[in-house]
């Protein structure tokens, strides 16, 4: 055969490879595996697992203790305010202006945690966030009751604000997590109750625990947050995404198989989340005035804390312990707003099932997110008119009576407008909620530190009659707020980047259940 067309034939025994390790490996023709792609595990795969189908004894083992845990860190707000005189006698300060520092300075503490909590809750979930930040709380509690001096005592102070800023930012959120609408508006409207009912509770408490030392009111405290530690221990996470991405884990672990949860908004960008309260407050109308208008009324609840152990001592005579229990009626006023607006969402749901078009004299064409709103129209107008009550009432010619009942209707106008406004804006912003509500503690917090201590030069320069009307002229004007957004609150939204994002999620969401519906129907096919 001619060799030049001869065709090589493939052996016919099997060649030995070449021993040793740089010996050339067989040629492998068959293609890579592409890796595999993750199973996305939802809600639907593990119904037990979402926050909305828990049973209602789990829901309400989360109200009680997250609420316990609000008490708490209200109360440690206002501890300090009729235990001052025995700290600065106790540790001999000459300059008696800094007496609003102890709970100043914890306001200033309020104004950096949700800094870091509110959107840390939305990247690793509720409950690490809750119970690591209670647990330092607990913590600097403990060193301000033996704190040894001055300085030591705001520094643990500070600390303290800091971690007790936690509850009062993620909670809405979790709220959010685990209740529908309606039930949400109840949960809120407690939660509001117990945020503006400790600051209330906490100089009644300094009052007379200080009759046995200053220390008594710290310890108190300690004792009711070891009590809320317990119960947060046991605490089940409620953020959606933090739970998917655990069970996913958990049946990877069993399985063998690549499974993770589905990609969170939360997850892509921690410098976005990070810096979203402040983005929100400074290009979302609705936050920016919500916010300075529940900030307001809470700066005059600490304002009051100044002024009625000035008014009711000099102007009636009366002690620390007893001036104390004229706080008792803006406790009441401000739990009263509870059950109206519990009354007021059975009206309006019942309303909506006849097809009313009114409540009383409120109309019914505003949106779900809305219909909370005319609770603080009346709220604001009580407030502004119980500032100009105890105004011109607190006189030694008029009975101590009439200026302390005033106090009810502004605890229940403070306490309207918290409710309603904060309600309004968790329904309104959802899953961004806690970034919403760390706006608005960040706006109140500053706001709080700051009023109380112009309060003692207010009083000595203008007298009680001017200087209280000072702070009713400025609630006067903020009354507009919850008139204009009831008005004009769905315009602004429809122009609100986060509230078009989550009609956008919505709509995909709606869109994805579809589909998978389909599919579902083509493979029984």
């Amino acid at each position: 055969m001619d060799e030049k067309n001869h065709v090589p034939q493939p052996e016919t025994h099997p060649r030995v490879p070449p021993s040793g390790s740089n010996a050339p490996q067989p040629r492998c023709n068959t293609p890579p595996t592409p890796p595999s792609t993750p199973t996305i595990v939802t809600f639907e795969d593990c119904p037990k697992k979402n926050p909305y189908k828990w049973p209602f004894s789990k829901k309400v083992y989360v109200l009680v203790f997250t609420l316990l845990s609000v008490m708490n860190s209200g109360v440690a707000s206002s501890l300090p305010s009729n235990a001052v005189p025995y700290i600065i006698d106790d540790f001999k300060l000459q300059n008696t202006n800094e007496s609003s520092l102890p709970t100043g300075i914890f306001l200033l503490g309020y104004v950096v945690g949700p800094l870091i909590w509110s959107p840390l809750s939305e990247t690793i979930g509720r409950r690490p966030v809750l119970l690591y930040t209670f647990i330092f709380f607990f913590l600097f509690t403990l060193a301000c009751a033996l704190a040894p001096n001055w300085s030591s005592l705001l520094f643990f102070r500070f600390m303290c604000g800091s971690m007790g800023a936690a509850p009062q930012t993620v909670i809405g959120g979790s709220y959010a997590d685990i209740f529908e609408a309606k039930a949400r508006g109840r949960a809120m409207a407690f939660y509001m109750a117990v945020a503006s009912f400790g600051p209330i509770i906490g100089p009644i408490i300094s009052g007379f625990a200080s009759e046995h030392g200053w220390r008594w009111s710290f310890w108190a405290d300690l004792i009711c947050a070891g009590v809320t530690l317990v119960g947060l221990i046991f605490l089940p996470e409620t953020f959606g995404p933090a739970i998917l991405k655990r069970h996913a884990a958990e049946l990877s672990k069993i399985s063998g198989r690549e499974m993770s949860a589905p990609v969170s908004k939360f997850d892509k960008d921690l410098k976005t989340i990070f810096l979203r309260p402040m983005y929100m407050l400074i290009f979302e109308p609705i936050i920016l005035f919500t916010s300075l208008y529940v900030g307001i009324v809470y700066a005059l609840v600490f304002f009051y804390f100044q002024a009625y152990p000035i008014i009711f001592p000099e102007v009636y005579g009366f002690t620390i312990q007893t001036a104390s229990l004229t706080f008792l009626p803006l406790g009441i006023g401000a739990a009263s707003t509870a059950l109206v607006a519990i009354t007021w969402d059975s009206k309006y749901s019942s309303a909506l099932l006849r097809s009313k078009r009114k409540i009383w004299f409120f109309p019914l064409s505003f949106s779900p997110e809305t219909h909370r709103l005319p609770i603080s129209c009346v709220g604001s107008i009580a407030t502004t008119i119980s500032l100009f009550w105890l105004a011109w009432t607190a006189n030694p010619t008029i009975h101590w009576i009439v200026p302390v009942l005033s106090g009810f209707f502004f605890g229940f106008g403070y306490q309207s407008i918290f409710t309603s406004l904060l309600i309004y804006v968790t329904d309104a912003y959802k899953i961004y909620s806690a970034s919403a509500l760390a706006s608005s503690v960040i706006v109140r917090s500053m706001l709080g530190a700051a009023l109380p201590v112009a309060a003692k030069p207010m009083y000595a320069a203008l007298g009680v009659g001017w200087a209280t009307s000072l702070v009713g002229f400025v609630s006067l004007a903020c009354v507009p707020i919850p008139y204009v957004l009831l008005w004009k609150g769905g315009l602004v939204r429809e122009r609100s980047r986060f509230c078009q994002m989550l009609v956008k999620d919505e709509i995909e969401e709606r869109q994805s259940r579809i589909t998978d519906e389909d599919a579902r129907a083509s493979v029984e096919c």
